[in-house]
């Protein structure tokens, strides 16, 4: 377990750098579709993921907040989520057709916005995570991806070839939020409580980071031409 661990905790950088690469390598294939922003994305992941690294490990990289130095990378991810969510939003919203699932997502995209501006009154938002907003911004994707899916089930093959991306992206995104939300949810209560995390969250969470982005990899990969939208 130790070794896998280890592979665990430094595989994912890494494993954002070459998603960010294959993005790049890949951007002809989808620069005139709502993906054409996801490579900017994918950078702000990894210079998230780097900048949290360094601010939690080394004081000289500590953030100042109101001149007091503090070992927190909260914020930098409370800020993050709220771009990654609506993000998503918008290329689901873009994706899908259906009138009444663009308008639901729409409704969707603004309660989101509306719990984030409200979450902080209940939790700091420099210190804390912001676990309701967060979790309605899981939920709202999960349901974003299920309608897109529902909406091209019977979409024929020579059509695939647009939607290879964006389908395996979003096999990703379900992996992850079916996997990391109840993760989510036990964390808080166990914060609240004050009970001791399960020995295995950590490596289910990290794993399921893991299977996400090798996901989005193989989107990258398979794209044979063009989107359409």
């Amino acid at each position: 377990m130790e070794i896998l661990d280890a592979i665990l905790e430094n595989a994912c950088l890494p494993l954002y750098a070459l998603t960010l690469l294959i993005a790049l390598i890949k951007y002809p294939k989808y620069y005139s579709t709502p993906l054409k922003y996801f490579p900017i994305l994918l950078m702000y992941t990894f210079l998230t993921e780097l900048l949290g690294y360094f601010t939690k490990h080394y004081e000289v990289f500590h953030i100042s907040i109101f001149t007091a130095f503090v070992k927190h990378n909260v914020i930098i991810y409370n800020i993050y989520n709220i771009i990654f969510f609506n993000y998503f939003f918008y290329v689901y919203w873009s994706y899908i057709e259906n009138k009444k699932y663009k308008n639901f997502i729409l409704l969707t995209g603004i309660f989101f916005m509306i719990t984030s501006l409200i979450n902080p009154f209940f939790q700091n938002f420099k210190l804390e995570a912001q676990v309701y907003s967060y979790l309605v911004g899981a939920f709202a994707i999960l349901i974003c991806i299920i309608l897109f899916f529902w909406e091209h089930r019977h979409t024929s093959k020579k059509m695939d070839y647009g939607l290879t991306g964006i389908q395996w992206i979003s096999i990703g995104l379900l992996i992850f939020y079916l996997g990391y939300a109840p993760i989510k949810i036990s964390r808080f209560y166990n914060f609240i409580y004050q009970l001791n995390e399960f020995v295995h969250l950590r490596r289910i969470h990290l794993s399921l980071i893991v299977l996400m982005y090798i996901n989005f990899i193989i989107g990258f990969l398979r794209m044979k031409r063009k989107f359409w939208i």
